[in-house]
Parts: structure tokens; sequence; C-alpha cells
């Protein structure tokens, strides 16, 4: 699960409070995604339940065009992705 692990160690770190400004957090997020196309696909090959949850409309929306200096706001939003993530990672 060294895909999955990555992301949700990103997740965890975003929902912690330790990002004080969320624009890099956003940019490195999205790339995941499909800009860094072999992380891309082992993500999706090793836990497709949780590329589909986080490769979401809402989310891509939300890291675009959310102000990257609300912090709380970041937290607020991510928090429930992250639960639902950690589900879905196997140790």
């Amino acid at each position: 699960m060294k895909y999955s692990q990555k992301v949700l160690n990103m997740l965890a770190t975003a929902v912690s409070g330790e990002i004080d400004d969320f624009w890099d957090f956003s940019f490195e997020f999205n790339a995941l995604f499909g800009e860094n196309e072999e992380f891309a696909n082992g993500w999706d090959a090793e836990n497709p339940e949780m590329f589909d949850l986080l490769n979401d409309y809402e989310i891509m929306m939300f890291l675009e065009e959310h102000d990257t200096s609300d912090k709380q706001g970041f937290i607020d939003f991510l928090k429930p992705y992250y639960d639902k993530a950690r589900k879905l990672v196997k140790p």
C-alpha cells in the first residue's frame, strides 16, 4: 500500500493542522491524479476504492478555488475524506 499510504500521510498532515498555507499541498495533491502518471496508475491499481473516493470533482474544485490561507477551512473540508480514506488503507 505504498501509494495509498503516501496519500493518507499527506491527508493526515493536512487535517492535523501542520500546514499553514495549502498552496503547495493543493498542487501536490492534484498532481497525484494524473500529472504524475506513474503514481496515479500505481495508486489506482493498488487501491481503486481510495483512488475513486479522492479523485472527486468536489475535492478538485475546492483545492483549486478555496483560499489556500484558510487553514481551518481546509481541515474541515478534508477531514471527512481523510476518515473515509483511512478505512481503505490496510496496514
